[in-house]
């Protein structure tokens, strides 16, 4: 069957197309076979769209087009500004098709991070599975502030300095208070 075949297959004689030596017309028969040549697909999705040092960890959900018979941590791969949480695969206790994972972000990482599934899982006839991968944005760098006092010296005649506050990244939150 073709690559992509999903369904019965069949094969059969026609009654009284052949003979024996004797000339008697032969019986038909027939006989059918289930066939499935579909490739499983998995979809990868990072639950969450950003990581930060408020935010640092993600579920991550897997879900199948058929369930998969050997999937693993294994198969599943972070990149650089990730790591996967060891133990938190899990497949889902009511549907067969969605699992997940924990990942976290990486301390002093800024920039996007990917989790990908390749291709060496199957499904229950043997179908090399179709891999997936999903990305979300990380900022985990320790933002810098650095103080200018203008004045180096404070006396009677100079009470007051003003000085200049010069951020790694721009803040959203600063004020006065802060100081």
């Amino acid at each position: 069957a073709a690559v992509g075949f999903d369904g019965l297959g069949s094969v059969s004689v026609t009654p009284g197309s052949y003979t024996d030596a004797a000339g008697n017309g032969g019986a038909g028969g027939s006989d059918t076979v289930a066939i499935d040549r579909v490739k499983p697909t998995v979809t990868v999705d990072i639950v969450d769209t950003q990581l930060s040092d408020t935010d640092s960890s993600s579920q991550v959900t897997f879900t199948f087009s058929e369930a998969p018979t050997n999937f693993s941590e294994a198969d599943i791969s972070v990149s650089a500004g990730l790591t996967l949480v060891a133990g938190s695969l899990a497949q889902d206790a009511v549907n067969p098709l969605l699992w997940t994972a924990t990942v976290t972000a990486n301390d002093a990482f800024d920039g996007t991070g990917t989790v990908t599934v390749g291709t060496a899982w199957q499904d229950a006839v043997g179908n090399t599975g179709i891999g997936d991968d999903d990305t979300v944005a990380i900022a985990r760098v320790i933002h810098m502030a650095t103080v200018d006092i203008h004045d180096t010296q404070s006396n009677a005649t100079f009470s007051s300095s003003q000085d200049t506050f010069t951020f790694s990244e721009a803040p959203t939150n600063f004020r006065e208070a802060d100081i």
